[in-house]
């Protein structure tokens, strides 16, 4: 078919890559054949994208480093064309860089330079903030050491709608910068801001004040006296900024995800699937603080405690942020199909104070929408309106827990209403 198989090949991408974490050196050696006759065929890798930025989510460091280096390969002699987006990689391979398989290493290593010609030197830089800060010291090392690799005139990433903007000041240097403190003659209210409802027992995730990717960026000027102490300027320094459960306000990783997702988060019945939550895991762990992805996702004889307790910090999180500064919004809106997605996989679960929980979570974030004047895209709400639908129709069927199919039926009627009426 030849450049007319381009349509195809999105198709079958992420099961050939699959077939490179065999362990026969001749069936991967095929899949590699296959990989290439396609994109020689397609003229190019660009059809090719979304299915690599799949394959390269996988946990099997034969897969990963066999395709990482396949793609380095194919641009030794082959030049990136200027329209090749790779936005959806960089987190991708700046995570990879600090992988405990060394041959994982090597490879992203070695696509650096190119990820950052396709999508630009500050954006990847970015992704870097959501490492821990040992590793992110090597990781900034190696993209700083990259870019001389990569033309002058990276391109820089594009602007996502009104929720999302990436600056032309470059990353601060990977030194942690001096602590901001509150002014002096600022009362200590710790009851205000978004911290105000985190349960006792979870503790802060590690500081992210070094972040450039504009979560909430720290200000070069001197820090000023306010007038007032006001939810939205306690909510404004950067050490209370550190400790929120989601990072990132970027929408274009949101929409990545989403349109990878399909229809995996459709749960008719049943406990939570071991695939979708190990996916799950794999999406949230770059954007969510180490202890709140601990909480959801926990193998604990009291894991039931720990998905309330997580269940109950992101409730608390997109509350508070109706009332909070413009970027927290910006931080829930980036994020919100994780929650939405996690609800989907333990919606069916038989604990009705852990069904409960999800409720509250729901409520929250569409309450949240609410103030935001934010609407839903169908992908967003593929992530659990459909469950809702089939966790309604099974409370119905049982009157076991009579509260919990009202609570349902009011949120989906909100949702509905809240949706449609736009229309």
């Amino acid at each position: 078919m030849g450049k007319a198989f381009e349509r195809h090949s999105r198709l079958f991408i992420l099961p050939i890559s699959t077939v490179l974490s065999d362990q026969k050196a001749t069936i991967r050696s095929a899949a590699l054949q296959t990989l290439t006759a396609i994109a020689v065929a397609c003229d190019g890798v660009e059809s090719m994208v979304p299915g690599f930025t799949t394959a390269l989510e996988t946990t099997n460091p034969l897969q990963k480093a066999t395709l990482c280096q396949w793609i380095v390969d194919w641009f030794k002699d082959h030049d990136a064309p200027s329209s090749l987006d790779l936005h959806p990689w960089a987190a991708l391979v700046v995570s990879s860089l600090d992988d405990r398989n060394g041959d994982v290493r090597k490879a992203a290593q070695a696509l650096l330079p190119t990820v950052i010609q396709c999508a630009g030197f500050d954006f990847v830089m970015q992704q870097t903030n959501s490492l821990k800060p040992a590793s992110r010291t090597g990781a900034v090392r190696l993209v700083q050491a990259a870019k001389p690799a990569a033309p002058v005139n990276a391109p820089k990433p594009t602007t996502v709608g009104k929720t999302s903007t990436v600056s032309d000041t470059p990353p601060p240097p990977p030194e942690s910068p001096p602590a901001t403190t509150l002014p002096e003659n600022k009362p200590a209210n710790k009851g205000l801001g978004v911290r105000r409802k985190l349960p006792q027992g979870i503790s802060r995730p590690d500081s992210r004040a070094d972040n450039s990717d504009g979560v909430i960026p720290a200000s070069n000027k001197p820090t000023t006296t306010p007038t007032s102490t006001t939810k939205a300027q306690i909510v404004n320094h950067v050490p209370q900024i550190s400790s929120l459960p989601f990072s990132g306000v970027n929408t274009e990783v949101k929409r990545s995800r989403l349109l990878k997702d399909a229809n995996r988060w459709v749960n008719e019945s049943g406990p939570t699937r071991k695939d979708l939550a190990e996916l799950l895991q794999t999406q949230m762990e770059p954007c969510t603080s180490k202890d709140l992805v601990a909480r959801l996702f926990s193998h604990d004889h009291n894991a039931v405690n720990d998905y309330i307790n997580g269940l109950g910090v992101i409730a608390d999180f997109y509350s508070e942020a109706s009332g909070a500064d413009e970027n927290i919004e910006k931080l829930c809106i980036a994020n919100l199909d994780l929650p939405l997605k996690y609800i989907s996989i333990k919606a069916h679960e038989p604990q009705p104070n852990l069904i409960s929980k999800c409720l509250d979570v729901v409520e929250a974030v569409l309450a949240f929408l609410r103030h935001t004047n934010y609407q839903l895209t169908d992908n967003e709400a593929m992530c659990f309106v459909p469950t809702m639908i089939y966790k309604v129709s099974s409370l119905f069927s049982s009157s076991e827990y009579p509260s919990l199919t009202e609570r349902s039926l009011v949120m989906l009627v909100n949702k509905f209403e809240y949706e449609y009426s736009k229309s």
